[in-house]
């Protein structure tokens, strides 16, 4: 999350959303002759989505730049008419876009991936991109959703989905030399800036030793001072393995206890919670896990 303040849209807004989707229910249903069309909330979303559909359709993603806070967006009235005319919608759910719920149309299926995919209630983190298992189940799950839709390209749909999960292979690797790596280190704990890399940090075997500040950032409420004071001494003791930051958020607080971490040589991995321009998902998570992997391996 790159900021805590809640933003609402105002009622006028809300009003015309209404009166945009309202106007819009005349879409078509799709046979196997026509072209889908999917929206996505964010980019990596989106791409696995048109390596699953192919030339078969398009796909829409509504936030493809990183500076762009998908808790905070405030759609538009082109968002809402851009929904509108999808047969798929893909949202992460779990509350990190819910502004996709009061666009998303009756007539289209909707797909949230935490919530349908992974199995995951409200409450749970959202950060689920993160998972290793997240991508695979995704495509899959979209695969069979289209062939839904489009029976006749069934197996097409169903190829591409293979494909991609096939391409993550070398994630899938880099993962596996991370759980080995980690069997050899003492302290499993690691301290984050906030609950951004939690799955990754699970999948490999290590584990979060600062959820109450965690909580606190994702609340956006202030961390007690105990909560701190814990935090500092563990880190002048050397009892965490590394401190996972978020590059993308800017905090004082979580600043100066980077600034320890580094004083007392606890490494940092640095982290982004939205996908880099001009790169894809597995060149975002290679180079996130290899640089972990570093870590571990005790390089600089």
């Amino acid at each position: 999350m790159f900021s805590k303040g809640k933003k609402f849209i105002g009622i006028i807004l809300s009003l015309i959303f209404v009166v945009v989707l309202a106007g819009c229910t005349n879409k078509k249903t799709s046979t196997s002759s026509d072209k889908l069309n999917i929206v996505t909330t964010t980019d990596f979303y989106g791409e696995v989505a048109k390596q699953v559909v192919g030339n078969k359709g398009s796909v829409t993603s509504i936030i493809s730049n990183p500076a762009v806070d998908p808790h905070d967006f405030e759609p538009t009235t082109k968002t809402a008419q851009i929904v509108s005319k999808a047969d798929v919608t893909v949202a992460n759910g779990l509350g990190y876009d819910s502004w996709m719920n009061k666009l998303d149309k009756q007539d289209g299926t909707y797909v949230k991936i935490g919530e349908d995919v992974m199995d995951k209630k409200t409450g749970d983190n959202p950060h689920i991109w993160y998972n290793p298992q997240t991508m695979p189940k995704y495509a899959q799950y979209l695969a069979d959703e289209l062939s839904k839709q489009q029976p006749k390209n069934k197996k097409y749909f169903q190829e591409n989905a293979k494909k991609y999960i096939a391409s993550l292979k070398p994630v899938k690797a880099e993962l596996s030399k991370l759980k080995t790596a980690s069997q050899k280190v003492t302290d499993k704990e690691v301290y984050v800036s906030e609950p951004v890399f939690d799955y990754s940090i699970k999948a490999t075997g290590f584990k979060v030793g600062n959820k109450e500040f965690e909580k606190a950032v994702e609340n956006g409420t202030d961390p007690t001072p105990q909560t701190i004071k814990t935090m500092q001494d563990n880190i002048k003791a050397k009892k965490i393995a590394f401190f996972v930051l978020n590059t993308q958020t800017d905090s004082k607080l979580v600043n100066n206890l980077v600034d320890l971490a580094k004083k007392n040589n606890i490494p940092v991995l640095k982290v982004t919670e939205t996908l880099p321009k001009d790169k894809t998902y597995t060149e975002w998570m290679l180079s996130q896990y290899k640089a972990m992997n570093k870590i571990l391996q005790g390089e600089k």
